[in-house]
């Protein structure tokens, strides 16, 4: 992110990895921020690893630090994290 955000010029070398723990650290801040909002205790929090049939999901309504390997399309997990 930083090499893109730079004025340098020339090849930038791509950070996949880099990228991933990017966006993991910047969903993880949304939801530490989003438990400020009143009325966090009632809310729920996904976020979708686009492609790689990953997802989490935190709310009220889900079972704590459990793993589930059943598939699940976008539509049902909202509908589960939502109920």
């Amino acid at each position: 992110m930083n090499e893109l955000l730079s004025s340098a010029q020339g090849n930038l070398d791509l950070d996949f990895p880099g990228s991933l723990v990017d966006a993991d650290m910047g969903a993880y801040y949304q939801w530490i921020n989003q438990q400020r909002l009143p009325g966090a205790e009632q809310s729920s929090f996904l976020a979708w690893f686009e492609g790689h049939n990953q997802a989490l999901a935190i709310g009220p309504t889900l079972p704590r630090g459990t793993e589930s390997n059943s598939p699940f399309d976008l539509g049902k997990l909202l509908t589960l994290a939502l109920s």
